[in-house]
Parts: C-alpha cells; structure tokens; sequence
C-alpha cells in the first residue's frame, strides 16, 4: 500500500538523498534500504554494549 505524504526537507537533505539513491531505484526503495541500514546498525550496537558490560542471560532450551 502507498501512502501520499509530503515530507518537508532541506534542499541539501534531498540532494543527499538522490546521490544515495541506486540506478534504477526510487526514493521510497532508497529510503527504505536507508531505514533496513540504520535498524541493522543499531542492533550491532546493542550486541556490542552488550558484550561490553558481560550482560549475558542463560537459555534453558
């Protein structure tokens, strides 16, 4: 499903944006691949303070 949005950005915002964006790709699947990056990032970061402070919990399987 497409939802019609109007987000305001600045100029340099959007020319950032554009030069992100993939041959063939809209900004949608740009935005997107930029969104999948930054949730990617933060769970590497999570496990990583994790490790950090020996934070570790037993599984019982």
């Amino acid at each position: 499903m497409s939802v019609a949005e109007n987000i305001p950005v600045s100029e340099e915002t959007y020319s950032q944006i554009l030069e992100l964006r993939r041959p063939g790709k809209s900004l949608d699947d740009t935005l997107a691949r930029l969104v999948e990056s930054v949730k990617k990032q933060r769970l590497t970061d999570d496990i990583e303070d994790v490790m950090t402070r020996n934070e570790f919990v037993e599984l019982i399987l």
